[in-house]
């Protein structure tokens, strides 16, 4: 079965998913790559700068696509088949990380505060968890981390099927000033 890494943009994802590949000599699948080389959207948002995916041909796309031996990179967890996923690892980063990050790769302000937003109210991990389940779900911090510690915590899970539950990061509290609601 597929191994999923996802999160909010900006917190790794792509280079632990890259890491994580080469270590355990699996394939390295970008999703967004996919949606954008097999034209699987709808239309492209200027103001986020960003192709809205079709998720449900994305989905069925990766249906036929996976053969389970992959190491999956999105943020578009509906976008996958939870037949096809073993794990879903949800990476997470400290807001203000997070906000630097994403003010550093030019991201539009109005991109920043809705990813940032989404890091602080665990969005991607709810909908993980509504997707795949609890039990295939596991949350690493990566704050503190270099890449490689975090491909090691997610080899850990691989071999134990044990780590990291959901709930274990809440920025919320700490960080509900971000917030607009």
């Amino acid at each position: 079965m597929a191994i999923l890494i996802t999160g909010t943009p900006g917190v790794g994802k792509t280079t632990v998913a890259k890491l994580l590949a080469k270590k355990i000599n699996k394939k390295y699948i970008s999703l967004r790559d996919i949606i954008l080389q097999n034209k699987l959207y709808t239309q492209y948002d200027k103001q986020l700068d960003s192709y809205i995916a079709d998720i449900e041909k994305t989905k069925k796309f990766m249906k036929q696509l996976l053969s389970c031996e992959e190491i999956v990179d999105t943020h578009l967890v509906e976008a996958l088949p939870p037949s096809k996923i073993k794990y879903v690892i949800v990476l997470r980063l400290n807001p203000d990380i997070l906000y630097k990050r994403l003010k550093n790769r030019g991201y539009a302000d109005a991109k920043i505060k809705q990813n940032v937003e989404a890091e602080i109210l665990d969005l991607i991990l709810a909908d993980s968890a509504a997707m795949f389940g609890k039990d295939k779900v596991f949350e690493i911090d990566t704050t503190m981390k270099k890449p490689e510690e975090t491909v090691d915590i997610i080899l850990d899970i691989i071999n134990t099927g044990k780590g990291p539950k959901p709930g274990s990061v809440d920025w919320l509290e700490k960080y509900s000033n971000y917030l607009s609601i």
